[in-house]
């Protein structure tokens, strides 16, 4: 998939949380040049505002997300 047009691998921050399995969020991502917004679901409850890791792109601009750290800028 063009790493430029698939979500998948992107970094964004939830701007409603996600439910685990209860139901989806919602993430903000920088993609395509500008910013998308897509339906999130994760494994386990994750609150607003967490920054989160696109693991899986699903139909209907929903995604997999899981809570992200980068690791070269945190301590």
């Amino acid at each position: 998939m063009d790493s430029n047009r698939s979500p998948e691998g992107q970094t964004g921050v939830l701007l409603i949380g996600t439910r685990g399995p209860a139901g989806p969020g919602e993430v903000l991502l920088r993609i395509r040049g500008g910013t998308e917004t897509y339906r999130a679901y994760s494994e386990v409850p994750l609150a607003k505002g967490t920054t989160v890791l696109v693991v899986e792109s699903l139909p209907h601009r929903a995604v997999e997300v899981i809570a992200w750290t980068d690791p070269f800028t945190s301590n």
